[in-house]
């Protein structure tokens, strides 16, 4: 305890003197020898704290950019999606203003199908599309697109899906006449690889580069005059009692996206 007193004493003599001093001014010369010592570590905190200030701000100002781009990539990746859904959709309404177009007094009604995969076989020529059985789809109807041009027929039919044959498939025949004559004269029949040929053409037949052959009508399911392909050579071997002639396809059935099903009107589902 008396330790302590003395302790006490001694501090508030300490503190009383420092006074003392302070108000006689016999510190000033120690107290401008300390500022002038601590004036530069007072200018360094004081750069440091501007210094750090003004990172943070950098560092919100970036933050608010980055999330700013980020919002307006989301948006674009939006627009995208829209555009590439409205782009679809306007296909899909001009394909089925042209087919209508056309089926109309055919005894025909259309089905719209989405192509949902294709063949990755080179020698091979088929795609599956989104109807099926639910939507009164049948094995050997005729898949078109636009104003009738015939690409395939249905081969194969699932309850949701179908499995569409093309013209170019080494499985695929379709029987042909000459546009404007509606007589049988011959097959068309697929070679793989996007080729196919028209065969069993008899030899008094004319035909000739550039004409165009469409289905003749006599198949069940598919109506006549749907365009098969356009002439591109002849094959005539004055010796043989048939005709050849290689054809163009009038689309490039790896480009589209929507189709056709041509349904006989009595085959409409209740």
């Amino acid at each position: 305890m008396q330790r302590q007193s003395k302790t006490m004493v001694i501090i508030f003599t300490i503190i009383m003197s420092v006074v003392f001093l302070h108000v006689t001014r016999l510190l000033v010369p120690i107290e401008d020898l300390l500022r002038s010592m601590l004036a530069p570590l007072g200018s360094l905190a004081t750069k440091v704290g501007t210094g750090a200030s003004e990172r943070v701000q950098d560092l919100e100002g970036d933050s608010i950019c980055n999330n700013e781009i980020e919002e307006l990539r989301l948006q674009l990746n939006h627009l995208s999606v829209d555009y590439v859904q409205l782009h679809a959709l306007k296909e899909e309404n001009a394909v089925l203003r042209n087919t209508l177009g056309f089926v109309e007094q055919q005894g025909y009604e259309s089905v719209m199908a989405n192509i949902i995969s294709r063949s990755v076989v080179p020698d091979r020529g088929f795609f599956m599309i989104d109807r099926g059985s639910k939507d009164g789809i049948e094995i050997g109807m005729a898949v078109i697109f636009g104003e009738g041009v015939y690409v395939g027929k249905i081969t194969k039919i699932y309850e949701r899906t179908a499995i569409a044959t093309l013209t170019t498939d080494p499985t695929s025949k379709v029987a042909i006449s000459l546009a404007g004559q509606h007589k049988l004269i011959g097959l068309v029949e697929g070679k793989g690889n996007r080729t196919a040929t028209a065969t069993l053409i008899p030899q008094e037949e004319e035909v000739r580069s550039n004409d165009v052959f469409v289905t003749s009508g006599t198949e069940e399911k598919i109506p006549p005059d749907l365009v098969v392909g356009i002439i591109n050579q002849v094959l005539d071997e004055s010796t043989d009692p048939f005709k050849e002639a290689t054809i163009e396809p009038i689309v490039q059935t790896d480009y589209l996206n929507v189709v056709a099903v041509l349904r006989p009107k009595v085959l409409s589902p209740l």
